[in-house]
Protein backbone atom coordinates (compact mmCIF):
# COMPACT_ATOMS: atom_id res chain seq x y z
CA UNK A 1 0.00 0.00 0.00
CA UNK A 2 1.61 3.23 -0.87
CA UNK A 3 -0.92 5.89 -0.45
CA UNK A 4 -0.39 7.57 3.34
CA UNK A 5 -1.68 5.91 6.85
CA UNK A 6 -3.27 8.25 8.96
CA UNK A 7 -3.63 8.97 12.83
CA UNK A 8 -5.22 11.56 14.78
CA UNK A 9 -4.44 13.04 17.71
CA UNK A 10 -7.69 11.39 19.49
CA UNK A 11 -5.96 7.80 18.31
CA UNK A 12 -2.52 8.32 19.70
CA UNK A 13 -0.96 7.10 23.09
CA UNK A 14 -0.12 9.29 25.91
CA UNK A 15 3.10 7.66 28.35
CA UNK A 16 5.53 8.86 30.60
CA UNK A 17 9.52 8.65 30.07
CA UNK A 18 12.05 9.25 32.63
CA UNK A 19 14.82 11.16 30.75
CA UNK A 20 17.90 12.29 32.17
CA UNK A 21 16.15 11.85 35.64
CA UNK A 22 13.37 13.57 34.49
CA UNK A 23 9.55 12.88 34.04
CA UNK A 24 8.26 13.54 30.43
CA UNK A 25 4.48 13.03 28.76
CA UNK A 26 5.47 11.43 25.59
CA UNK A 27 2.24 11.10 22.64
CA UNK A 28 3.17 8.13 20.45
CA UNK A 29 1.24 8.51 16.66
CA UNK A 30 3.56 5.88 14.82
CA UNK A 31 5.87 3.28 17.12
CA UNK A 32 6.78 3.37 20.83
CA UNK A 33 2.94 2.64 22.41
CA UNK A 34 1.15 3.31 19.31
CA UNK A 35 -0.73 0.37 17.81
CA UNK A 36 0.90 1.95 13.99
CA UNK A 37 4.45 0.44 13.51
CA UNK A 38 6.39 1.12 11.01
CA UNK A 39 7.78 4.71 11.27
CA UNK A 40 8.34 6.34 14.32
CA UNK A 41 6.20 9.92 15.20
CA UNK A 42 5.58 11.09 18.87
CA UNK A 43 4.86 14.60 20.59
CA UNK A 44 6.57 15.68 23.13
CA UNK A 45 5.82 18.32 26.07
CA UNK A 46 8.85 19.54 27.72
CA UNK A 47 8.33 21.84 31.01
CA UNK A 48 11.04 23.73 32.53
CA UNK A 49 13.62 21.79 30.92
CA UNK A 50 16.53 22.51 28.64
CA UNK A 51 17.76 19.42 26.79
CA UNK A 52 20.81 19.59 26.21
CA UNK A 53 22.67 19.07 22.84
CA UNK A 54 22.37 16.37 21.12
CA UNK A 55 21.78 13.86 17.84
CA UNK A 56 20.33 10.45 16.91
CA UNK A 57 21.54 7.92 14.56
CA UNK A 58 18.98 8.05 12.12
CA UNK A 59 17.37 11.15 9.98
CA UNK A 60 14.60 13.29 11.43
CA UNK A 61 12.55 15.90 11.08
CA UNK A 62 10.69 18.11 14.22
CA UNK A 63 7.95 20.32 14.20
CA UNK A 64 8.64 22.82 17.12
CA UNK A 65 5.21 24.59 17.85
CA UNK A 66 6.55 26.94 20.24
CA UNK A 67 5.69 28.69 23.61
CA UNK A 68 6.20 31.76 26.17
CA UNK A 69 9.92 30.86 26.96
CA UNK A 70 11.03 28.40 24.09
CA UNK A 71 13.82 28.10 22.73
CA UNK A 72 15.92 26.94 19.90
CA UNK A 73 19.41 26.77 20.33
CA UNK A 74 19.03 30.77 21.24
CA UNK A 75 16.30 31.41 18.95
CA UNK A 76 12.88 32.14 20.50
CA UNK A 77 10.72 29.94 19.25
CA UNK A 78 7.39 32.46 18.46
CA UNK A 79 6.55 31.30 15.23
CA UNK A 80 6.27 27.16 14.63
CA UNK A 81 9.31 25.72 13.21
CA UNK A 82 10.16 23.35 10.95
CA UNK A 83 13.75 21.57 11.68
CA UNK A 84 15.57 18.65 9.74
CA UNK A 85 18.79 16.61 10.79
CA UNK A 86 20.53 14.18 9.56
CA UNK A 87 21.89 11.30 10.89
CA UNK A 88 24.33 11.69 13.63
CA UNK A 89 23.85 16.00 13.19
CA UNK A 90 24.44 17.50 16.39
CA UNK A 91 21.71 20.47 16.83
CA UNK A 92 20.01 22.26 20.44
CA UNK A 93 19.82 22.76 23.40
CA UNK A 94 15.53 22.35 23.14
CA UNK A 95 14.88 24.97 25.96
CA UNK A 96 10.86 24.73 27.42
CA UNK A 97 9.08 26.79 30.31
CA UNK A 98 5.58 26.68 31.49
CA UNK A 99 3.46 26.58 28.90
CA UNK A 100 5.89 23.39 27.55
CA UNK A 101 7.34 23.42 24.52
CA UNK A 102 5.46 21.11 22.50
CA UNK A 103 7.71 18.94 19.47
CA UNK A 104 6.66 16.17 17.38
CA UNK A 105 9.45 14.32 16.45
CA UNK A 106 9.12 12.39 12.69
CA UNK A 107 11.64 9.36 12.13
CA UNK A 108 11.40 7.08 9.15
CA UNK A 109 13.30 4.67 11.17
CA UNK A 110 12.99 4.24 14.66
CA UNK A 111 15.56 4.32 17.36
CA UNK A 112 15.48 4.97 20.96
CA UNK A 113 19.61 6.71 20.92
CA UNK A 114 20.33 10.02 22.18
CA UNK A 115 23.97 10.57 22.31
CA UNK A 116 24.64 14.41 24.23
CA UNK A 117 27.41 16.58 23.81
CA UNK A 118 30.20 16.68 24.58
CA UNK A 119 30.63 13.43 25.89
CA UNK A 120 29.80 11.49 22.55
CA UNK A 121 31.92 13.99 20.29
CA UNK A 122 33.77 10.32 19.59
CA UNK A 123 30.90 9.07 17.84
CA UNK A 124 30.10 11.89 15.26
CA UNK A 125 31.39 11.42 11.93
CA UNK A 126 34.11 13.22 9.99
CA UNK A 127 31.97 15.19 7.99
CA UNK A 128 29.17 17.19 9.76
CA UNK A 129 25.67 16.95 8.41
CA UNK A 130 22.72 19.23 7.76
CA UNK A 131 20.81 20.87 10.51
CA UNK A 132 18.41 23.38 8.82
CA UNK A 133 15.23 25.14 9.81
CA UNK A 134 12.26 27.06 8.75
CA UNK A 135 9.87 29.15 10.46
CA UNK A 136 6.46 28.61 9.25
CA UNK A 137 5.19 32.09 8.58
CA UNK A 138 1.16 32.86 8.74
CA UNK A 139 -0.27 32.71 5.32
CA UNK A 140 -3.42 33.81 4.41
CA UNK A 141 -6.21 31.56 3.03
CA UNK A 142 -8.09 32.70 -0.52
CA UNK A 143 -11.32 30.77 -0.08
CA UNK A 144 -12.06 32.03 -3.73
CA UNK A 145 -9.01 29.50 -5.08
CA UNK A 146 -10.44 26.05 -6.21
CA UNK A 147 -6.41 24.31 -5.63
CA UNK A 148 -4.12 24.86 -2.50
CA UNK A 149 -1.15 27.54 -2.51
CA UNK A 150 2.19 25.79 -2.21
CA UNK A 151 5.03 27.05 0.17
CA UNK A 152 8.87 25.54 -0.36
CA UNK A 153 10.18 26.19 2.98
CA UNK A 154 13.41 23.78 2.73
CA UNK A 155 14.84 22.00 -0.61
CA UNK A 156 18.09 19.96 -1.41
CA UNK A 157 17.82 18.76 -5.24
CA UNK A 158 20.55 16.83 -5.12
CA UNK A 159 18.65 14.20 -3.11
CA UNK A 160 15.20 14.77 -2.69
CA UNK A 161 15.05 16.07 0.92
CA UNK A 162 12.22 18.91 1.32
CA UNK A 163 9.44 20.73 3.22
CA UNK A 164 6.63 22.17 1.90
CA UNK A 165 3.70 23.92 3.05
CA UNK A 166 0.30 23.64 1.66
CA UNK A 167 -2.38 26.26 2.37
CA UNK A 168 -6.09 25.85 0.87
CA UNK A 169 -9.38 27.48 1.73
CA UNK A 170 -12.62 25.55 2.26
CA UNK A 171 -13.52 22.76 -0.11
CA UNK A 172 -9.95 23.43 -2.06
CA UNK A 173 -8.55 20.72 -3.90
CA UNK A 174 -5.00 19.61 -1.80
CA UNK A 175 -2.70 18.11 -4.57
CA UNK A 176 0.29 16.13 -3.04
CA UNK A 177 3.35 15.16 -4.22
CA UNK A 178 4.85 11.46 -4.52
CA UNK A 179 6.87 10.27 -1.38
CA UNK A 180 10.00 9.72 -3.22
CA UNK A 181 12.63 7.16 -2.57
CA UNK A 182 12.80 7.66 1.36
CA UNK A 183 9.26 8.47 2.25
CA UNK A 184 7.43 11.41 3.54
CA UNK A 185 5.53 12.41 6.53
CA UNK A 186 2.03 14.87 6.20
CA UNK A 187 1.37 16.93 9.27
CA UNK A 188 -2.05 19.00 9.61
CA UNK A 189 -0.95 22.10 10.95
CA UNK A 190 -4.53 23.89 11.11
CA UNK A 191 -7.87 23.17 9.82
CA UNK A 192 -8.94 20.07 8.37
CA UNK A 193 -7.77 17.87 5.77
CA UNK A 194 -10.58 15.05 4.23
CA UNK A 195 -8.84 12.03 2.05
CA UNK A 196 -9.95 8.38 2.18
CA UNK A 197 -13.72 9.20 3.01
CA UNK A 198 -12.23 10.56 6.48
CA UNK A 199 -11.59 13.64 8.05
CA UNK A 200 -8.03 14.46 9.72
CA UNK A 201 -7.80 17.67 12.23
CA UNK A 202 -4.64 19.81 13.24
CA UNK A 203 -1.69 17.59 14.84
CA UNK A 204 -2.74 14.26 12.77
CA UNK A 205 -0.12 12.87 11.21
CA UNK A 206 0.17 10.93 8.14
CA UNK A 207 3.17 8.55 6.71
CA UNK A 208 3.69 7.34 3.21
CA UNK A 209 6.34 4.70 2.22
CA UNK A 210 8.95 5.06 -0.14
CA UNK A 211 7.52 5.05 -3.69
CA UNK A 212 4.28 6.42 -3.16
CA UNK A 213 2.08 7.90 -5.28
CA UNK A 214 0.92 11.56 -4.99
CA UNK A 215 -2.62 12.11 -4.17
CA UNK A 216 -5.37 14.40 -3.61
CA UNK A 217 -7.42 15.21 -0.72
CA UNK A 218 -9.56 17.91 0.03
CA UNK A 219 -9.68 21.06 2.78
CA UNK A 220 -12.93 20.72 4.82
CA UNK A 221 -15.41 23.79 5.58
CA UNK A 222 -12.32 25.79 7.95
CA UNK A 223 -9.67 25.23 4.98
CA UNK A 224 -6.47 23.59 5.84
CA UNK A 225 -2.78 24.43 6.24
CA UNK A 226 -0.62 20.68 5.98
CA UNK A 227 2.94 20.43 6.12
CA UNK A 228 5.08 17.80 3.58
CA UNK A 229 8.12 16.44 4.90
CA UNK A 230 10.18 14.67 2.68
CA UNK A 231 13.55 12.35 3.47
CA UNK A 232 16.40 12.69 1.77
CA UNK A 233 17.65 9.65 -0.61
CA UNK A 234 20.77 7.72 0.71
CA UNK A 235 23.26 6.27 -1.66
CA UNK A 236 23.88 3.39 0.99
CA UNK A 237 21.27 0.64 1.10
CA UNK A 238 20.02 0.86 4.89
CA UNK A 239 20.89 2.58 8.45
CA UNK A 240 23.20 2.49 11.04
CA UNK A 241 21.86 -0.05 14.03
CA UNK A 242 19.14 1.89 15.51
CA UNK A 243 20.35 0.94 18.99
CA UNK A 244 23.49 -1.30 19.57
CA UNK A 245 24.06 -2.93 23.44
CA UNK A 246 26.64 -0.38 24.34
CA UNK A 247 24.03 2.33 22.64
CA UNK A 248 21.29 0.25 25.38
CA UNK A 249 23.88 0.10 28.06
CA UNK A 250 24.69 3.89 27.94
CA UNK A 251 21.10 5.54 28.49
CA UNK A 252 20.35 2.64 31.19
CA UNK A 253 23.49 4.04 33.04
CA UNK A 254 21.53 8.03 32.75
CA UNK A 255 18.35 6.00 33.87
CA UNK A 256 16.60 6.76 30.36
CA UNK A 257 13.75 4.40 30.28
CA UNK A 258 12.30 3.92 26.90
CA UNK A 259 13.23 7.23 25.85
CA UNK A 260 12.77 8.13 22.09
CA UNK A 261 12.92 11.81 23.14
CA UNK A 262 13.49 14.43 21.24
Amino acid sequence: MDQPRWVTRQRAVSRRVVFEGRISRVVDYFGGAAPDGGPQAYLVEQRNHVLRPHFHPVDQFQILLGAPGAYFGRRPIDLPVAHYADARTVYGPLTGGDPPLRYFTLRAETTHATEFMPESRALLPARPGRSLHREIAPAPVDPAAERAGRTTLLADEHDGLEISCLTAGAGASVELPGAGPSGQFLFVLAGELEYGGAGHPAESIGWQPPGGAGWTGRAASAGTRLLVLRFPARTAVGAPPAETGADADRRAARGEKGGNHA
